[in-house]
């Protein structure tokens, strides 16, 4: 089956990052006009997006900044008005277990993967409410929202709470015509995850275990899963977090 999104103009943040990579191929391929943001500078984003053949607009932004998220939002709209998805894709962890994480390290991962995602839907949702058009709003979450892992607590808070604050959003815009879903991805085989699976056999030996398939995702699986929501074929999918985790997610006993 051929996914057609040439009527899809597609705003992206954390466009720059491993499993975006793929995703925005995926988009491109199917003729969706892209979007995107990043915090790398934007010669350096343009040679990376012509590496990866790419067709895309870009700014530079950090989406911890809520008057960058604003005024980049708002220029982007200006510049391709008929925006109709929005991408809320930035975020990332390290591992900090609680008690020697920081507050102001464990609250940095908090805005970064949740708070910053309010600033993205605040100033996206303002357009298209203005604009007086249907949207959809996308968050990338994580299987750890729903799967309690150790050294890691701000982030697993953080990705829960997202998770329910875009139910919460697809309750509330309903009726506006503007829906918000999430993807959930399990441990994919990009970026730094893949870096510390090829070189941590313990690390290894416990994402093989947790996984009821025996595998980590591929990042084309992740894009594929962006692929259909921003296709027709989800028009009616609202309020939903499509995870795609190999099963990682799947609660288990001994």
């Amino acid at each position: 089956m051929s996914i057609d999104l040439s009527d899809k103009t597609i705003l992206l943040t954390g466009g720059l990052g491993a499993i975006a990579e793929f995703i925005l191929k995926a988009l491109d391929k199917a003729g969706a006009t892209l979007v995107i943001t990043d915090r790398i500078a934007e010669a350096e984003a343009r040679k990376m997006l012509a590496q990866w053949g790419v067709r895309a607009d870009y700014f530079e932004l950090d989406v911890t900044d809520p008057v960058a998220v604003t005024r980049v939002t708002d220029a982007a709209f200006a510049k391709h008005p008929g925006i109709n998805v929005a991408l809320g894709h930035a975020g990332g962890t390290g591992v900090f277990p609680f008690e020697t994480c920081t507050q102001e390290n464990f609250d940095a991962i908090v805005k970064f993967n949740f708070t910053a995602q309010t600033y993205l839907a605040r100033a996206v949702l303002a357009q298209w409410r203005e604009r007086e058009c249907a949207g959809h709003l996308i968050f990338t979450s994580s299987f750890v929202s729903q799967i309690p892992m150790e050294g890691i607590s701000a982030y697993v808070a953080s990705k829960a709470a997202l998770e329910m604050f875009a139910r919460n959003l697809a309750l509330e815009y309903a009726k506006h015509q503007i829906r918000v879903n999430c993807v959930s991805p399990g441990n994919v085989a990009a970026g730094s995850s893949k870096l510390i699976y090829d070189n941590d056999p313990v690390y290894r030996a416990w994402v093989d275990r947790v996984s009821p398939l025996g595998k980590r995702n591929s990042p084309e699986s992740i894009a594929n899963a962006f692929l259909y929501l921003c296709s027709h074929l989800a028009d009616e999918v609202d309020g939903f977090t499509l995870r795609v985790d190999a099963g990682a997610g799947l609660p288990k006993l001994g």
